[in-house]
């Protein structure tokens, strides 16, 4: 037999870079590698002064008898960066992995068993491996050297990769010898698992868990190319629409302007806006074609190992189970109330319900679906770059964030278009509130069920890091960052989007710019009249504006006006402010610019402040962008050369007539003859240099129709800025780096106590700011157009939406890559970079509630004077030009009207009622998921211990926060929906009034306060967790444990039941503006809302009944459980451990244990500050003072471990 060939030389290794500080030292010769025979041990110089301990006894059986000449291998990987692929094996037992930190070495990566690097020669300096995507790559054993070595070289990654870095400036060529193994934490081979007691995948995922293959895009494909071909068929009827070369559609007729409508508010005729809404479809399906093409860009993004797409499909699993269980349920309710509706509203109200809420579920879900994809990518892409990761997460909220505005904007046109009914779409924001409530109480509960249990039991009890994989409740916790903050959150922003424009169209609809009708104009500039004398000729109660422009057809004097100066350009001034507001976050979704400063490993606060202003680059762009279109919008429909100020005395020419009074109203408001006609006139004068200035029914006095553009570009302008301001004001009450959550955390050393008083001191004090802002914007913005300036700001505030819910929704994809890179052990540099990103979620998601918050009282207050208008208590444009009602013959909701009274108590009392139910129901669902951990941690053997191949049951923490939330979220649910009607049908429409007004009021405050408290709670926590007060006060600390305390009532707080209030208001809004024609303006039918009040209280005794049971059951389970709860064993850890040299800062690596340990504890900043003066217990370098004792006969492992010093060179 010819023995093969020699192999061929291998190249030289690189020569070494420049080094930046005098010559660089002499090359060091190549590093060995020698691959032992089999069953034989390597033989290392033992570490001087210490005597090699005998091998702990193996599972398999015991190992070969260690002597002097073969001490036990030893592996300087530390656990959290130990891939699940380094298994041992009986046979090759030999294995040995140096992986130095210190002095600036490379961290190199495992190789496979039965290869060793043995330390025989000096190691090439770190300054050597510059190209992070770069790997060291070793020869298989066929090609040994005579002398059984190899030397390595470099080249790019094929099998083995090396942990990625960055080098700052040159580092020491250090020999690499017995005397370095000083200063590690040592682990024996002991704490790695034969490879034959695993199981064959290996911990990488099964092969029947769904993966994210291409076969994935292929439906997103399609979705592509059938948008592309309807947006092309769109824009082409919309050319053909803009020419009126369509028959029908230029001049179709709105239904809620017949006289015949069935509609309790009677208005004149005016046309559909057909093209300007047929445009907002277009641009709807323009968003929808954006958003294909960004969840195909995610889809192509990498995912990462096995083990990452497997965490990644058990979350996307479970979020996609309660989903489909959730809205299974929902769709009964919808269709209860889609028939009720039918029957007492009409069909058109009924189908828009219908539509709107089916386009409200279709929304949560697939801002969910891309977010349970973008998560395990951005984990991947976090190995790569922080841009990278950033872009990816900011993406995947974008879907979010784009589906709201484009699916809420093309199907709010499209039932426009379908119904040619304006005030039909109250139903649609109804079916939108109705998904939204359920949507925001059930994610709720679900999301923070899962958290306060695995923090509860993991982190406080069983003492393990966050997102532990050994935590049952781990992918529970991360299915309800997708349930509740993306689909919940989606959900009711989407009905905050759709009731804005709904609101303004309806009231739009209302306002006096009536279509080709003089006489309503005249009679409408003469109301002041009428306002200011009062109605003559009792009992009659005549109109001196109705008599003034009937007499000698003195109307035919005013213009008639087309449908471009009419109340169609008022309705479809909102779906264009729309359409400008998704054009702008199209544009501002595209990337995010991150700048060379946010980097991993830097200084925390430095990458935070960056990484936070390239969000706000992002808004701030967008509403730059949409204060360009706004004033477009207004002058081109309103402006000087526009078709609204051609008309007579809409220009700032005054060339109508007008009679006014005279100056003295006492005598001018005495009724006269005038050439012995039977008409009378108010003592006055016909003035002919006059304008149209008219006044509403409510008696709000507009301005001349020429201020009309800067009168509603600035409604539009102050409701921006308010949620732009809102945003910054929730970041000051919440961010770490602020006075209100700093002194949260300081108040950790007096106890738990203390900070949840400082917090709820916190979250009382930041609701005033916020409610004087509302409280400004609402009066200037009433000053400037009414109750239409009031929706218009809000339209302004959430035009903004794409981008800014792109921002909310990046949170928790950042969150869930932050679990996945730890249940998945990806390298610390990884984590790193996602806790930067999940840092930053944190913050944009209180800027987001805080957006939520402020958007849900303007939208809540127009949809409020929407339901005064419908419901008849003011009198209807119809009546009041017709004759049949004075501007005075209005019923007015009285503070002595005894109903009224009792409705705004019952107001007030609402919300704190709903946010008790939900914190309860998060109380519920955490005892029973506690119990369930536990019990897992008790029976499943070596789950807290870490056993490779053991895995947590997850599966029934999911399905118990499950059931917990969609069972606890019906009553919160049916009070919201049952409590309007029971007031409205029991006490009267005026007392529905005072009752939504106190619940609007009441609720928003509540909600400031819930989600700014609850915000600043968890920054205090992580405040503490960062060691900002000393590493003694850091993780584990009692300071620490009464931060977590804090944390606990803040998690339902911020992401339960403060959230759930803005939906609350506004479902109860909107439910009674769909039902308010139903009601009388008084308790006639009384005998009807006592009937409803009697259900729900039947149906509220049989829940409570339920949830009492339910509770005993939970209660007698915990009880059976040993509440001796023992923290999960340290690792094993080497006598080989010993107090290593000190070494200068600079030379510490970025991304190792060490430069992990010296950031975590202040940096260069913390010594300067005194943090820590004895560099050399600096956390994190080890697992604790108290370590596993030895197997037995092994030799005793001290109890005090020491680490390496750092010197810092910076003063």
């Amino acid at each position: 037999m010819v023995p093969p060939p020699p192999p061929p030389p291998l190249p030289p290794p690189p020569p070494l870079p420049p080094f930046a500080r005098g010559p660089p030292p002499p090359p060091p010769p190549p590093l060995s590698v020698v691959f032992p025979p089999a069953n034989v041990v390597p033989t290392p110089p033992p570490p001087s002064g210490l005597a090699p301990p005998p091998l702990p006894p193996y599972a398999g059986g015991p190992p070969p008898p260690p002597t002097a000449e073969t001490p036990p291998m030893i592996s300087a990987m530390a656990p959290a960066e130990r891939p699940p692929e380094m298994p041992r094996s009986r046979e090759e037992d030999a294995s040995i992995v140096m992986a130095p930190q210190m002095n600036g070495l490379y961290d190199l990566a495992p190789i496979e068993p039965g290869r060793a690097i043995i330390p025989s020669g000096p190691v090439v300096p770190a300054s050597d491996f510059t190209d992070e995507n770069r790997a060291i790559d070793f020869d298989p054993p066929g090609n040994l050297a005579p002398d059984n070595s190899i030397t390595f070289s470099m080249q790019p990654p094929t099998s083995y990769k090396a942990a990625p870095a960055k080098h700052n400036g040159p580092k020491p060529s250090v020999g690499y010898t017995a005397e370095d193994l000083k200063g590690y934490s040592i682990y024996t081979p002991y704490d790695l698992p034969y490879e034959e007691d695993i199981e064959q995948t290996k911990n990488q995922g099964n092969a029947e868990v769904p993966k994210d293959k291409d076969a994935y895009r292929g439906p997103l494909i399609v979705m592509t190319a059938t948008f592309f071909l309807v947006l092309v068929t769109l824009l082409v009827w919309l050319g053909l629409i803009a020419r009126c070369q369509v028959q029908g559609l230029c001049d179709k007729a709105d239904v809620s302007g017949n006289v015949d409508t069935d509609y309790a508010f009677r208005t004149f005729p005016f046309l559909v806006p057909f093209v300007y809404v047929w445009a907002s479809l277009s641009a709807g399906v323009l968003g929808l074609l954006v958003i294909s093409l960004y969840a195909l860009s995610i889809l192509k993004r990498n995912t990462g190992t096995a083990r990452m797409v497997e965490i990644a499909s058990f979350i996307r699993e479970g979020a996609v189970a309660f989903l489909a269980l959730e809205y299974g349920l929902l769709v009964v309710l919808v269709l209860v109330l889609f028939v009720l509706l039918f029957f007492g509203a009409n069909l058109r109200v009924a189908f828009a319900y219908l539509i709107g809420a089916s386009l409200s579920a279709i929304t949560g879900y697939a801002g969910m679906s891309i977010a349970t994809r973008g998560n395990v990518r951005t984990a991947a892409a976090a190995a790569k770059s922080m841009s990278l990761a950033l872009n990816v997460a900011f993406r995947s909220g974008a879907v979010m964030g784009m589906a709201v505005v484009s699916i809420g904007l093309s199907g709010l046109s499209a039932v426009y278009l379908m119904m040619s009914d304006v005030r039909s779409l109250a139903g649609f924001s109804a079916g939108a509130s109705t998904v939204a409530l359920f949507a925001r109480v059930g994610g709720g509960i679900f999301t923070k069920a899962a958290d306060v249990g695995a923090d509860l039991v993991g982190k406080v009890e069983a003492n393990i890091p966050e997102d532990d994989p050994r935590n049952p409740a781990t992918i529970a916790d991360n299915v309800g960052d997708n349930v509740g903050d993306v689909a919940g959150m989606g959900a009711d922003l989407f009905e905050s989007y759709v009731g804005s424009v709904v609101a303004t169209a309806i009231l739009g609809a209302s306002l006096p710019f009536f279509w080709r009708n003089p006489m309503a104009l005249c009679v409408y500039n003469h109301l002041y009249i009428d306002q200011l004398c009062g109605p003559f000729d009792y009992p009659n109660r005549l109109s001196y504006a109705v008599s003034i422009c009937e007499s000698n057809d003195f109307y035919t004097e005013y213009p008639y006006l087309s449908i471009w100066a009419s109340n169609s350009i008022f309705v479809a001034l909102p779906f264009m402010l729309m359409l400008v507001g998704l054009l702008a976050s199209i544009i501002c979704t595209v990337h995010v610019i991150v700048p060379d400063s946010a980097k991993a490993g830097g200084e925390r606060a430095q990458i935070m402040d960056t990484l936070l202003w390239s969000l706000r680059f992002n808004v701030f762009g967008a509403s730059l962008l949409i204060i360009a279109g706004a004033a477009g919008l207004c002058w081109g429909f309103f402006g000087g050369n526009s078709t609204f100020q051609s008309f007579q005395g809409f220009s700032g020419n005054a060339d109508l007539p007008v009679f006014e009074l005279a100056p003295n109203l006492t005598e001018a408001c005495i009724p006269r003859s005038v050439a012995g006609q039977p008409n009378l006139f108010p003592g006055g004068f016909l003035n002919p240099e006059g304008r149209y200035h008219p006044i509403d029914t409510l008696g709000f006095s507009f301005g001349s129709a020429y201020e009309t553009p800067w009168r509603l570009f600035l409604s539009i302008i102050i409701g921006l800025f308010l949620g732009i301001v809102i945003g910054l004001l929730t970041e000051y009450f919440t961010a770490g780096n602020y006075p209100p959550t700093q002194q949260i955390a300081e108040s950790g050393q007096y106890g738990a106590g203390a900070v949840v008083i400082q917090g709820l001191g916190v979250g009382m004090l930041s609701t005033v700011l916020p409610l004087s802002l509302v409280v400004a914007v609402i009066l200037g913005a009433y000053a400037l157009f009414g109750t239409y300036g009031i929706a218009l700001a809000a339209v302004g505030m959430l035009s903004t939406l794409g981008v800014t819910m792109a921002t909310d929704a990046y949170g928790p994809v950042a969150d869930n890559a932050g679990g996945i890179a730890e249940m998945a052990e990806l390298p610390s540099s990884v984590r790193d970079t996602t806790d930067a990103l999940d840092a930053l979620g944190n913050t944009t998601a209180a800027t987001g509630k805080g957006f939520s918050n402020g958007s849900a009282v303007l939208t809540a207050y127009a949809l409020l004077t929407a339901l005064v208008q419908d419901s008849g208590l003011a009198p209807t444009p119809y009546d009041v030009v017709s004759g049949r009602s004075h501007i005075l013959d209005y019923n007015v909701v009285r503070i002595n009207d005894i109903y009224v009274v009792v409705s705004v108590f019952i107001g007030i009392m609402l919300p704190y009622l709903f946010a008790a139910l939900t914190m309860l129901a998060v109380s519920r669902a955490a005892q029973a998921m506690i119990v369930e951990v536990r019990r897992q941690f008790r029976e499943i053997p070596g789950l807290r211990e870490g056993r490779p191949g053991v895995k947590p049951e997850h599966v029934r923490c999911v399905s118990i926060a499950t059931r917990s939330a969609i069972f606890e979220m019906i009553l919160p649910g049916a009070i919201a929906i049952l409590s309007p009607l029971i007031i409205g049908f029991g006490f009267g429409q005026k007392a529905l009034v005072g009752l939504l007004l106190a619940a609007i009021g009441s609720g928003y405050m509540l909600g400031i306060m819930m989600s700014n408290g609850g915000g600043a709670w968890d920054n205090a926590k992580k405040l503490v967790e960062s060691g900002f007060f000393g590493k003694s006060h850091a993780k584990g600390s009692e300071w620490h444990k009464a931060t977590v305390a804090g944390d606990t009532v803040g998690d339902p707080f911020k992401d339960t039941s403060g959230p759930s209030m803005n939906i609350l208001i506004k479902m109860m809004t909107v439910f009674g503006l769909v039902t308010v024609t139903l009601m009388h303006p008084d308790q006639e039918r009384g005998w009807i809302g006592l009937i409803i009040f009697l259900v729900a209280l039947l149906f509220a005794g049989i829940f409570v009944f339920w949830n009492t049971r339910s509770s005993q059951k939970i209660r007698e389970e915990a009880s059976r459980i040993d509440n001796g709860f023992n923290p999960a064993p340290k690792k094993v850890v080497s006598d080989f451990f010993n107090e290593g040299p000190r070494v200068d800062e600079e030379t510490i690596f970025p991304g190792s244990q060490m430069w992990d340990a010296f950031h975590a504890a202040g940096g260069r900043k913390g010594m300067k500050k005194g943090l820590f003066t004895n560099p050399s217990t600096l956390p994190g370098l080890y697992e604790g003072d108290t370590v596993r004792s030895p197997p037995p006969g092994g030799v005793p492992i001290p109890d005090t471990l020491s680490t390496m010093s750092v010197v810092s060179s910076r003063r």
